[in-house]
Order: structure tokens, then sequence, then C-alpha cells
């Protein structure tokens, strides 16, 4: 990569995000990585609890039941199980980035 094109980039681009009350460039990026991050901590948090109010249980209870459905063919179940648990592990693995940010 040409490093003449990125000096002039962070030098012009620091100037801006001082403007902006930001330090220097590195905690503007810092802090747009934790909104960003937090915006998809929210979106897979409202979907936990869209499936926690469809079922009317917390999603280790509806993975007891789904797991223990034997011989039945539960689709919507199983679907929502597979995209639910997407969603916790989403949030776990989005939560542990953002406070590992936060500390950096």
């Amino acid at each position: 990569m040409d490093t003449s094109l990125e000096l002039k980039f962070a030098e012009r681009s620091e100037a801006i995000v001082t403007q902006f009350g930001f330090k220097n460039l590195k905690s503007f990026v810092k802090n747009q990585i934790l909104l960003m991050l937090m915006a998809r901590i929210e979106k897979y948090e409202a979907e936990n609890k869209r499936f926690v109010a469809k079922y009317h249980m917390p999603f280790k209870a509806f993975q007891a039941k789904v797991e223990g459905l034997q011989n039945e063919e539960a689709f919507t179940e199983e679907d929502d199980y597979l995209d639910w648990r997407f969603a916790k592990e989403a949030i776990d693995r989005l939560k542990k980035q953002k406070q590992e940010l936060e500390y950096a």
C-alpha cells in the first residue's frame, strides 16, 4: 500500500475528527466501532426479547424443550431455536468484543 497516501489521509482526518471533539483519529475509530457494536447488540437483544415473548420462556427452557422433542417434526420451533441460539451467541460474542475494545 502507498504509505504516503495513508499518512496524508491520517493527517487530514485527524484535523477533522478533532473538530468533533475527539482526541485523535484512534479515539474516533474506537468510538465508531463501539457504536456499531452497541447497535448490533441491540438488534440481537430485540430478537431475543421477541422469542421470549413468542414462547413465554427464556432461551434455556426453550432449548430443553426443542432438544426433548423425539420423533416429532416441529420445523418452526427448530428454525426458531437455531435463530434464537444464533442471536444469543452473537450477543455474547459482541459484548465480549465491546468489553475488550473499551479496555484497549
